[in-house]
């Protein structure tokens, strides 16, 4: 990999928790009750120096930046317009170790890189080229200045018709942020690895101290998992060195139109015969230091050992009403979510697996305050959920539905995640941890965290014409202020200068 200049940050500044270089905006304005701590942009940039929340303008397809001061201030910094991305919608964002932001741009196969320390407001400098429709972004937790964009596929073949034309199946697009510095270099592409299967696309990383470096990308179609070398020193370095085939003879069986589990070769170059199993949704536990894949078709969570690509565990939910699942940032506990309709009472259902039990299994989590609430669907405002990186805090964004079961709508709600060690395991609404959010229909959110990982804001998107953003003080849990954005915002993701090297990024 390149050779990164490390930034020396200058400037009146203290050194904070981590190891930071940090500037507190109390010295200069005595009225935030929250203080919001900010990294100045390195080499006397002019650069915004503090957090901003990117917003995802869905119906404009611009993208605006919001500089987060505290419970006021909060001021649109700019806005990206969608000639810039070539008028396609934006897609699943994220930022690299290099201060870079990645923006996925689905209809025109290709990732944007924004620049949010260059100049004065963040600028667009490139459109670089990907595979057919990609969707999920991540950073790769071995390396962050590599990011990995996962490519679907054409929906009517499933194929990388950039790039893997002739492979058949998806793909995925690795980058390069190449930040040495204000105005320098833009991204590069270092490679796109074609994975022989169709479907959605998820990944996990497995990383830490003896584990070998390796990404693990989930396909919803094919019913596999593809493992790629992530050590950069290794000869098959960003190489698909292995496949995890999914097939259970059981979990086919009965069903309409069931797959035969045949024995397939795990380093050969032909496709997998795709089965029912639908994985969408992967993790990896920096506690036990395995990878967990949910398989929505099966109604399990599978453990896979990094090393031997063995299946060590399952955890079935049949009889349960989890068709999700995140992960706690230290890798502890699985946090399942479900949703449960009449004739049981409407309500989100949670549970929890604490992986470090002697045998761990599912707990169900009380939480009344859930009672008529709905996961929703993802084009009418889907529920969503975010640990701070110091695990003390979970957030929880209900989804929006029609239906008339449905009687709480457009809340966030707080909760205390410690008492996940509790016995029985729970989690407590925090005081006015019940956050009302205004009406209209669809929400996203992400927070602000800082010093050692503890959360200060939560930034919730509002859809709207114009649309616009809530700043919620993490203290109170109060609404302190709204923001005007473009039109219908979505996604919104929160950024600052050093928080990725910090590991202050919420976790879902």
């Amino acid at each position: 990999m390149k050779a990164i200049k490390k930034r020396s940050y200058v400037s009146c500044v203290t050194t904070g928790v981590l190891g930071l270089a940090l500037i507190s905006l109390a010295a200069c304005n005595s009225g935030e009750s929250t203080p919001i701590t900010t990294t100045p942009a390195p080499g006397g940039s002019a650069g915004f120096s503090g957090p901003l929340a990117f917003v995802n303008n869905t119906g404009d397809k611009t993208l605006t930046s919001v500089g987060l001061k505290g419970d006021s201030g909060n001021v649109v910094v700019n806005t990206i317009e969608a000639s810039e991305f070539e008028n396609v919608a934006l897609g699943d964002m994220q930022f690299s170790n290099g201060n870079w932001l990645f923006v996925n741009l689905t209809a025109a196969s290709k990732v944007a890189a924004i620049d949010p320390l260059t100049a004065a407001t963040p600028i667009h400098r490139i459109n670089l080229p990907a595979g057919t429709r990609p969707v999920h972004i991540y950073r790769d937790p071995n390396d962050g200045e590599v990011i990995w964009t996962m490519n679907d596929g054409d929906e009517a073949s499933g194929d990388d018709l950039v790039n893997c034309a002739t492979q058949t199946g998806g793909s995925v697009t690795v980058t390069h942020n190449s930040h040495l510095g204000p105005g320098a270099n833009p991204p590069t592409v270092e490679k796109t690895i074609c994975l022989l299967a169709d479907g959605h696309k998820v990944t996990a990383f497995s990383s830490g101290f003896g584990v070998p470096k390796r990404a693990f990308v989930s396909s919803e179609v094919g019913g596999e998992i593809a493992v790629i070398d992530d050590e950069e020193s290794s000869g098959t370095y960003l190489q698909m060195i292995h496949r995890i085939d999914l097939c259970n003879t059981t979990k086919e069986t009965g069903l309409t139109s069931p797959a035969i589990c045949n024995q397939e070769n795990a380093t050969g170059t032909a496709p997998f015969s795709p089965n029912n199993s639908g994985p969408h949704g992967i993790r990896w536990s920096n506690l036990t230091k395995k990878v967990y894949s949910i398989q929505e078709g099966y109604g399990q969570i599978a453990e896979i050992d990094p090393t031997s690509f063995a299946i060590t565990n399952t955890f079935d939910l049949a009889g349960t009403p989890y068709t999700g699942y995140g992960i706690s940032p230290d890798g502890k506990y699985l946090l399942l979510r479900g949703e449960t309709k009449a004739p049981q009472p409407q309500a989100v259902k949670l549970g929890v697996i604490d992986l470090s039990a002697a045998t761990p299994a599912i707990a169900n989590l009380n939480l009344p305050e859930l009672d008529g609430t709905s996961n929703g669907a993802f084009l009418t405002g889907g529920s969503s959920f975010k640990f701070s990186p110091d695990g003390k805090r979970f957030y929880f964004l209900v989804g929006n539905s029609a239906e008339a079961t449905v009687t709480k709508k457009d809340r966030l709600f707080a909760f205390d995640a410690s008492t996940l060690s509790a016995t029985p395991p729970a989690l407590t609404l925090l005081p006015n941890g019940e956050i009302p959010l205004l009406q209209t229909g669809r929400h996203s959110m992400d927070v602000l965290a800082q010093g050692a990982g503890e959360a200060k804001y939560v930034v919730v998107s509002n859809r709207g014409v114009p649309g616009s953003v809530s700043i919620i003080n993490a203290t109170d849990n109060a609404l302190k202020e709204n923001v005007t954005v473009g039109t219908d915002p979505g996604a919104v993701i929160v950024y600052q200068s050093g928080a990725a090297a910090a590991g202050n990024q919420a976790s879902n």
